[in-house]
């Protein structure tokens, strides 16, 4: 995080963007509104030159004076190297060359944790409304990796990289019994978008993308049956993040394969799943946690301007 205590935040704009693993999506927006301006999803392989791209928003618009980006990757020191492409995005070096006031970098989930509280029961799909009994949350979604963050107290988010852990992964992939023709070393290797194209690809004698497999979950036996595996392991892998993090007041789904599986999911038998195998102690612990998947769109962008805005009502 980059910033001038003397930068004024009253009557300005801020530049959202949004970069994942396979798209950039980009809004601006009013600081203190909570409404997302021009906001536009593109393929990340369109991007050129980022500096060029930042140019042209900034020339577009010049009351945009703060920027926020949440970006896919561990962030250190202001910056980003993005996990699954040769991609650094640098807050002190973007302050050198382009006149903004503040630039705040942020991991995609984080972003997403700080828009945790916009997200209202009605815009969520439950699958266990629990019983919640602390102020720890956990918010994650399998994208093009597997992204995670915990939100504490509501406004302390804490970024992870749990998705490229080997935690739990091998007991997992052993019990689906799956015949193994790719490595799955990573949690991410088989709860993402190509964990999901690689569960079918087990199975099957041709290839077909995360989108192709969910088109196809009625006309496919393989597709289904890709599909059914992917959510049994993702209530399992949640069973042992529930142990792990303990968050009392929920886990919360999101990104857009999540809301594409949304009417695959059972909820009895995702809950008999993220139940399975535990001693009756802990399984009456993890009854209590809420699982839901949020279905709102554009979380990173709504995220990072609630966070800007908080920081715009701590300063004013």
């Amino acid at each position: 995080m980059v910033i001038d205590p003397k930068v004024a935040f009253i009557n300005s704009r801020v530049l959202l963007v949004d970069i994942g693993g396979t798209n950039i999506r980009t809004a601006s927006a009013d600081i203190g509104s909570s409404e997302l301006i021009n906001a536009s999803k593109n393929n990340l392989d369109c991007l050129g030159s980022f500096d060029d791209m930042l140019q042209e928003f900034l020339d577009k618009d010049a009351s945009i004076k703060h920027l926020v980006f949440s970006v896919a990757g561990p962030k250190l020191h202001n910056s980003i190297e993005m996990t699954n492409r040769e991609f650094k995005i640098d807050a002190v070096n973007i302050l050198k060359k382009f006149p903004v006031d503040s630039c705040y970098i942020l991991n995609d989930w984080e972003s997403i944790g700080h828009g945790l509280s916009l997200f209202k029961k009605d815009k969520m799909s439950f699958i266990n409304s629990g019983n919640p009994f602390n102020e720890t949350a956990l918010i994650l979604g399998p994208g093009t990796g597997l992204g995670a963050a915990q939100v504490i107290q509501g406004n302390i988010v804490l970024p992870t990289e749990i998705g490229n852990s080997s935690f739990a992964i091998q007991d997992l992939f052993s019990e689906l019994g799956l015949p193994k023709k790719h490595d799955f070393n990573v949690i991410e290797d088989l709860i993402s978008g190509g964990g999901l194209a690689r569960i079918y690809s087990e199975f099957a004698d041709i290839d077909k993308s995360p989108e192709e497999i969910v088109a196809t979950y009625h006309s496919d036996e393989f597709s289904q049956k890709s599909i059914d595996i992917f959510l049994k392991s993702l209530a399992q892998i949640l069973s042992e993040f529930a142990l792990a993090y303990m968050p009392g007041k929920g886990i919360y789904l999101a990104g857009g394969l999540m809301r594409s599986l949304n009417e695959f999911i059972d909820t009895d038998v995702f809950l008999k799943n993220f139940l399975i195998n535990r001693k009756s102690m802990h399984a009456d612990v993890l009854k209590q946690i809420p699982l839901a998947l949020i279905n709102q769109e554009m979380t990173c962008l709504h995220g990072s301007l609630n966070f800007i805005n908080k920081i715009s009502q701590n300063r004013n």
